[in-house]
């Protein structure tokens, strides 16, 4: 089953629970994480959305693949505990279920829903935040003006998503209700309507009922409408007095419009795009070409009997020579509505004759936006709203809000410094992810990107097309790559696309890189190192030290007892898969009653010194300092490896038990941390920006590459601490419980050719 995505304005939000992602020592396969669920509601939401009865709502849950595939659905979020998932980027979505309480449901009740993105990683603990938006239109009647009691001896305001919906979430509100200030819930049409009805009994006329009509055609998920029920001070009395009107009040504003009395009433009246485009997107004309094509439809099945444009905008759309009202029909006369035919030329245009009785016309701000000028100058870049006002001969009144843009084809673009882009940085050290939205109504041919060095010449740009993948349509927008990039070296990039003038340019400066030395482990010494000597070093001689290995303990002997050798040795020819390789091997040790297992490891960070011999595995424990300081932040690790393990039958502090016989496991892995300010010693629990790690079991015996086989894990980035790293800890050891003194006497890890990837695209996979 595919599932759709869908977005809600978040005016009314309700926080409904917290996805908790992470995995165990046991009982999940490789690869595998478990996802688990808590819920909560805001206590806050039953203030501002009345008598809701939230206690009553459940959630169904429904957990999608990046493919759009539902890998998990649940009816009731409550009986949900934890899940197994293979390590992945998923969507969850979850919406409320409950159905309203009896004594509200008459009036609907508020529905919440939303969507979260989170990646499931194997070995680890993530927490993601969700929140859940009202979905639909929560309405009120404050009142029915007095005029209104006095007339009529029964009426009521029934709310519906459309005139002849028959469905049971019809909404009726008396006096009563608004009395006592009742709450209601509506779900509005995919095109953002719901209709009004006033129903009332003639007094002069008990049998004879009255039905007036309106229809709201710009409501978003979770608006608040509050609706004041007003008699029109100049009403036909063969009507009873009664040409009625709506007062809406906002939190912002509150304005007025008739309801049309209702008889033989054809469809409301509509305003559309000449270009087929949505009506509630800007029309858009290039601000350098000025080509946009600025003409509304207007259709009204019951002909048209006044047209208006009303704004707002005094500043400069009347500067321009668009009044702020201009009426056709109603009052005018057809040589009224001419005159201003000829004093709105090169301004507006509208279609030949009076609109009076026309059930079709159009409206045209071409001249407006694309060249009418003042002191020279065409409309400035900007984005500016007019309110196309139809009211038709069954007195049915629409008002649709329009919006024009003066724009390049393009929004500006931005580069994604802040986010996570398939599991890496947005920005990194040799490439970026940058974005950008085209205005048009269609997706245009050819969209990408250029970029250059920030101050280079015109012909420096270098383009890169946007991927299909990589193209919303729903949302106009668009991603794009940008690699080969320079570090710490500031780029400037322009949104571009087949036909069209390039978009605005913005900036962005690439990300620190620093490479770990002696990746490959050509070069090291031996020499005394840490309080011991004969200690091989795997470090560039007279370089800064990065590098350290337990030789020193292993070298370290007491009364002829002890190890006495480097359990970390360089390997030549055909040991090494090429020029130098590290060979490790874990053995077991005793010195006057003290055991230990000495693990062949190499990690970034510093060990002891060895002055005494340590009498417990504490002691061990406390000459191994991981970490060296560090803030670049690699995608991944690749390279070369060989193992061979042992059962593990050494187990110092019987800490594993259970694995006692169980193959060992050798692991390779890096932990970009954040330990604070001027701190220089891993704190306990370390703030962990990014983790990846090679564990594996042995190796297949292979004839090429002298028996090594190649590796490569990418190092997973916590969308939650996307800041830059202040340490790095970077390790391989032949026995993955090396730290606990746990593993398998005589295993053997040999490594080689390590290489950081700093590019998305040089990922495996990608």
């Amino acid at each position: 089953m595919k599932r759709f995505v869908y977005s809600n304005i978040p005016i009314v939000w309700l926080a409904c629970f917290v996805l908790l992602c992470g995995c165990s020592r046991s009982g999940l396969d490789v690869g595998e994480g478990a996802v688990s669920f808590s819920f909560t509601e805001d206590d806050a939401v039953r203030v501002k959305s009345g008598n809701a009865g939230l206690a009553n709502l459940h959630y169904t849950v429904d957990i999608v693949d990046r493919q759009g595939d539902t890998v998990a659905h649940y009816d009731d979020y409550h009986t949900v505990q934890t899940i197994r998932l293979k390590e992945g980027v998923y969507t969850v979505y979850a919406a409320a279920s409950g159905e309203p309480s009896a004594e509200n449901s008459a009036f609907g009740a508020p529905r919440y829903g939303g969507a979260e993105t989170v990646t499931v990683r194997a070995g680890e603990n993530t927490s993601v935040a969700m929140v859940c938006t009202l979905a639909n239109v929560k309405v009120t009647v404050v009142d029915f003006e007095q005029d209104i009691k006095d007339n009529f001896p029964e009426y009521s305001l029934v709310i519906k998503p459309t005139e002849d919906y028959t469905g049971s979430d019809t909404l009726t509100f008396t006096q009563a209700d608004a009395d006592a200030g009742q709450i209601g819930w509506i779900d509005r049409t995919e095109n953002g309507r719901f209709v009004l009805i006033f129903r009332a009994v003639n007094k002069q006329s008990t049998a004879k009922r009255q039905t007036y009509i309106r229809t709201i055609t710009d409501a978003e998920p979770a608006d608040f409408y509050r609706f004041t029920v007003k008699m029109n001070p100049v009403g036909n009395q063969s009507d009873g007095g009664t040409m009625f009107r709506l007062s809406v009040q906002t939190d912002t504003q509150e304005y007025e419009f008739p309801f049309g009395v209702k008889e033989h009433t054809q469809p409301v009246p509509t305003v559309g795009r000449t270009d087929g485009g949505n009506i509630r997107e800007p029309l858009v004309t290039n601000v350098d070409t000025r080509d946009g094509v600025m003409r509304l439809d207007v259709h009204a099945a019951a002909g048209i009997r006044r047209l208006r444009i009303r704004h707002e905008d005094t500043k400069v759309l009347r500067e321009y020579g668009l009044p702020g009202l201009v009426e056709l029909g109603g009052d005018n006369d057809a040589a009224a509505d001419e005159a201003q035919r000829a004093a709105l030329a090169g301004i507006l245009a509208w279609s030949d004759g009076s609109v009076v009785g026309q059930t079709d016309t159009w409206l045209d701000f071409s001249g407006l936006m694309n060249t009418a000028q003042v002191g020279g100058a065409l409309l400035p870049e900007g984005i500016y709203t007019v309110d196309v006002e139809i009211y038709d001969f069954d007195n049915q009144l629409v008002t649709q809000r329009v919006t024009m843009s003066v724009a390049r084809d393009f929004a500006a673009g931005t580069a994604l410094e802040a986010a996570l882009v398939n599991g890496v940085p947005g920005v990194g050290a040799k490439y970026a992810y940058v974005t950008a939205q085209w205005l048009g109504s269609s997706t245009p041919a050819g969209l990408g990107f250029e970029y250059r060095a920030a101050g280079s010449g015109d012909d420096a740009w270098v383009k890169v097309p946007a991927a299909s993948a990589d193209i919303d349509e729903a949302q106009k927008s668009f991603r794009g790559l940008l690699t080969g990039l320079q570090p710490e070296t500031t780029y400037e990039f322009r949104p571009v696309g087949d036909g069209l003038m390039p978009g605005v340019s913005a900036k962005f400066t690439t990300d620190v890189l620093t490479e770990v030395p002696n990746l490959g482990f050509e070069y090291g010494s031996t020499g005394s190192f840490d309080g011991a000597n004969d200690v091989y070093d795997p470090n560039i001689p007279g370089q800064e030290r990065f590098w350290a290995t337990g030789n020193p303990g292993g070298k370290f002997k007491m009364a002829g007892m002890g190890l006495g050798q480097n359990v970390t040795l360089p390997v030549t020819g055909s040991e090494a898969h090429t020029g130098t390789a590290l060979w490790m091997k874990s053995y077991y040790v005793s010195i006057l009653g003290i055991t230990s297992l000495a693990t062949g490891s190499v990690y970034s960070g510093t060990f002891g010194p060895i002055k005494s011999a340590p009498t417990n595995t504490t002691q061990q424990r406390a000459l191994v300092h991981y970490g060296q300081p560090y803030t670049a932040r690699p995608l991944g690790l690749k390279g070369w490896y060989k193992y061979i393990p042992q059962l593990i039958n050494r187990d110092i502090d019987n800490k594993f038990p259970e694995l006692q016989g169980q193959e060992d496991k050798c692991k390779i892995y890096i932990s970009l941390e954040v330990w604070g300010s001027s701190v220089t010693s891993r704190p306990e629990k370390p703030i962990v920006v990014g983790y990846g790690e090679l564990l594996s079991g042995a190796t297949q015996t292979v004839a090429d590459n002298n028996g090594y086989v190649p590796f490569e894990f990418r190092i997973q980035y916590d969308a939650g601490n996307l800041v830059r790293p202040d340490h790095i800890v970077m390790c391989a050891t032949c026995s993955y419980l090396s730290d606990d003194f746990c593993g398998g006497e005589g295993s053997a890890l040999y490594i080689d050719d390590f290489e950081l990837i700093w590019e998305p695209d040089k990922l495996s996979g990608n």
